[in-house]
């Protein structure tokens, strides 16, 4: 059997890096991938909206909100050009990722993922624990009631169970831990003298800070525009302010959703 080539990280100025998850499907990691697997779909828009920040597509207009400037990216990740294109006037960062073509892309990006074995499935996330926890141990009581197993025997059979299904629960697998870990250390957030991160690190991208360190990295690489643009909070709602999308903007956008 021919062992699948590692992928390397795109855009991070490291090459080699490995993935270590489902070796069938081997492919590059983005900047945004690993800000999903980071910090989940509000991880990966705030990566992909620094991104944007960088190619001087997208800047901080407004207190919590963001517009964006110039043409779509060419070269742009796929969920950098779905912000890109759902960023209409201005408008807050968790507004545009609620527009239908970003969660499409989101939702894409995460089946990527998990078919690397770098996240669970939300099915197995909850429905293996639900049955771990609830049903088996109805089972197993039902064995001590019928007197066909011990009480001692039927706790710690239970208690096997709660712990089993603990395994399930975090959202990355072992897997994606040790991928996002590994590109820590590659990518390391520099710290000072006061134990605090180093304002605009030398050579670490402000997506990839992003990406990596959430909200700590955004602060060390783009303050003004995480905190004008409202990249911490999510922002100030358009509509809350009496904004409208202006004509043009397709059906499909106009449907807001929750990250």
């Amino acid at each position: 059997m021919v062992a699948a080539r590692p992928a390397t990280v795109r855009r991070a100025g490291v090459r080699g890096f490995p993935i270590l998850g489902d070796m069938r499907a081997p492919r590059d990691l983005s900047t945004t991938d690993l800000g999903y697997l980071n910090g989940g779909a509000w991880g990966a828009v705030r990566a992909g909206l620094v991104l944007l920040h960088g190619r001087g597509r997208v800047t901080a207009d407004r207190a919590g909100g963001i517009a964006r400037t110039g043409s779509m990216p060419a070269d742009g990740e796929p969920l950098e050009r779905a912000l890109f294109g759902a960023l209409y006037g201005s408008m807050a960062p968790r507004e545009v990722a609620g527009k239908r073509r970003v969660r499409q892309a989101l939702a894409e990006q995460r089946e990527s993922l998990i078919g690397l074995g770098l996240l669970r499935p939300a099915w197995r996330r909850f429905l293996l624990p639900a049955m771990l926890v609830l049903v088996l141990p109805m089972m197993v009581a039902r064995l001590v009631a019928a007197d066909l197993l011990g009480v001692g025997v039927g706790l710690l059979v239970v208690l096997a169970f709660v712990g089993l299904a603990g395994w399930f629960l975090p959202r990355r697998t072992l897997s994606g831990g040790r991928t996002l870990r590994d590109a820590r250390r590659r990518h390391p957030l520099p710290i000072g003298p006061d134990g605090e991160p180093v304002d605009q690190p030398i050579g670490l991208d402000p997506g990839l800070a992003a990406a990596l360190y959430g909200s700590v990295g955004l602060l060390a690489t783009v303050r003004l525009f995480a905190r004008d643009g409202g990249l911490l909070d999510g922002g100030t709602w358009s509509r809350f302010l009496g904004d409208s999308q202006p004509s043009g903007g397709t059906s499909g956008d106009s449907a807001p959703g929750h990250i």
